[in-house]
């Protein structure tokens, strides 16, 4: 069951039965005079509400499950919008593509050419009640079937991304303070990868037998790559047998304040 706000139509309620009293002339009922006087209880109650609202809600999340079959596409566009909590994401089922449950809900956009965008099932923030004290939790699969180009952009999350069986041939990530761990393709043939973070930190992992050509450029932050397998020439951080190797993958990653891991 979802779960409306609960102060505005209380505050709602309640004028319209002074409202209604002062038609009947049960009461005489002046609404700028009522402002001018009790304005300060409205934002006691404002702020009471949003302090045990997050109580009102525990355990009243909405939890929604999606599939959607993969049909006769041959390649496919993901996108995730995803704000605050956890996401993971992995393969899908056979013939699916796209499956997963939600934890808070989620909107989903899926074109006849095989693009979805999975968004969070936000409020705004002006709704009073919207706020409930914490993020999302989905578990997304995707396709491991057909070529994807994959982009997820997310602001204060805890991410946990396994593209190892998927064959992800573009991948950007474009988060805010968060934690990303990201564990690329293993047999997508060249797969171009894009980071874009603030003040987050992302790690990287390349699975064994896959080359790799890596081009960090962070602000504030650090970098920490795995030289022993990536040995830096030139600018950048390359594998040796990058130029002759069928399963590659190509980094380019740009920070702020946040930290780059990338490891074998």
């Amino acid at each position: 069951m979802r779960r409306g706000p609960i102060l505005l139509p209380l505050i709602l309620i309640a004028l319209g039965v002074l409202f209604l009293l002062d038609n009947f002339n049960v009461i005489d009922f002046d609404l700028g005079q009522f402002l001018s006087t009790w304005w300060p209880v409205i934002l006691i109650l404002i702020g009471l509400n949003v302090l045990i609202e997050p109580w009102l809600y525990r355990g009243g999340h909405d939890v929604e499950t999606l599939a959607i079959d993969r049909g006769a596409h041959d390649r496919a566009e993901v996108r995730i919008d995803f704000g605050a909590g956890k996401l993971r994401v992995g393969p899908a089922s056979p013939g699916k593509l796209i499956e997963g449950t939600f934890v808070g809900g989620v909107r989903h956009e899926v074109s006849p050419d095989g693009r979805v965008r999975l968004r969070g099932d936000w409020k705004p923030l002006w709704w009073w009640g919207s706020w409930r004290g914490r993020g999302f939790d989905w578990t997304v699969g995707v396709s491991p079937d057909i070529p994807l180009s994959l982009r997820v952009d997310s602001g204060a999350a805890e991410a946990e991304l396994d593209l190892t069986e998927l064959k992800v041939t573009r991948f950007e990530l474009h988060t805010g303070a968060s934690s990303t761990v990201v564990r690329l393709p293993r047999s997508a043939g060249t797969t171009d990868v894009k980071i874009e973070a603030g003040a987050a930190s992302v790690k990287l992992v390349v699975p064994p037998g896959v080359a790799a050509r890596i081009k960090s450029t962070m602000g504030l932050g650090a970098s920490d790559i795995d030289q022993r397998r990536f040995p830096y020439r030139d600018g950048e951080y390359v594998s040796p047998d990058f130029d002759t190797a069928s399963n590659k993958i190509i980094i380019r990653s740009e920070g702020g304040v946040g930290s780059l891991t990338v490891r074998g």
